[in-house]
């Protein structure tokens, strides 16, 4: 088996070295209106090729390697007194698996419980690749399913704009819920 980052022979999906590089990012912090903080573990330009994995059989595996690189570590230093629902953005199952619910168990732990099927968007418009006037002329239209018992925790693989995250948050308010912040596997300004 190779690693699916660097190419060399590994045992495991992303190996060693690749794991030591990736462990050593900084995390970045993008704030949004109203100071609502988007937390990222890797920049986008470092895992690019590892989040086009994502529409492909093997991305699950790739997904999942990346979840206990930063969601998992996050999950066991995360304190904050009391349960806290971790909501995947849009988790639907699409190339046999929803990546941003993988996202979400990763975080799994005494405090943080992923409430997955929650928040799904009611417009399957692509925004990849598109700009910020596509994305604010095509809103994602999310419904809330199930309304989560306890503070929010969003997740997403990409911030890109951050208008998708932004929407999600806006639902989750109006239906009385309290959004803390939001997780993402990577920041695309970097």
């Amino acid at each position: 088996m190779r690693c699916a980052n660097c190419g060399h022979f590994s045992l495991a999906v992303i190996c060693k070295i690749c794991k030591d590089h990736l462990l050593d990012s900084p995390a970045r912090t993008r704030v949004l209106d109203g100071d609502f903080k988007i937390y990222s573990f890797f920049d986008y330009s470092e895992v690019k090729n590892l989040l086009h994995s994502k529409h492909l059989f093997h991305g699950s595996f790739i997904y999942g390697a990346l979840a206990n690189l930063s969601f998992k570590i996050f999950a066991r230093k995360f304190s904050f007194g009391s349960p806290v629902n971790a909501v995947p953005i849009d988790d639907k199952t699409t190339s046999g698996y929803s990546h941003t619910a993988i996202l979400a168990r990763a975080l799994k732990s005494t405090e943080i419980r992923p409430l997955y099927s929650c928040l799904h968007a009611d417009s399957n418009v692509s925004y990849h690749g598109k700009d910020l006037a596509f994305r604010l002329k095509n809103p994602r239209n999310f419904k809330l399913l199930k309304t989560p018992k306890f503070p929010v925790i969003l997740i997403d693989d990409i911030v890109t704009t951050g208008t998708t995250i932004d929407e999600a948050r806006r639902t989750l308010q109006k239906a009385g819920c309290e959004v803390l912040f939001a997780l993402t596997l990577a920041d695309a300004r970097y």
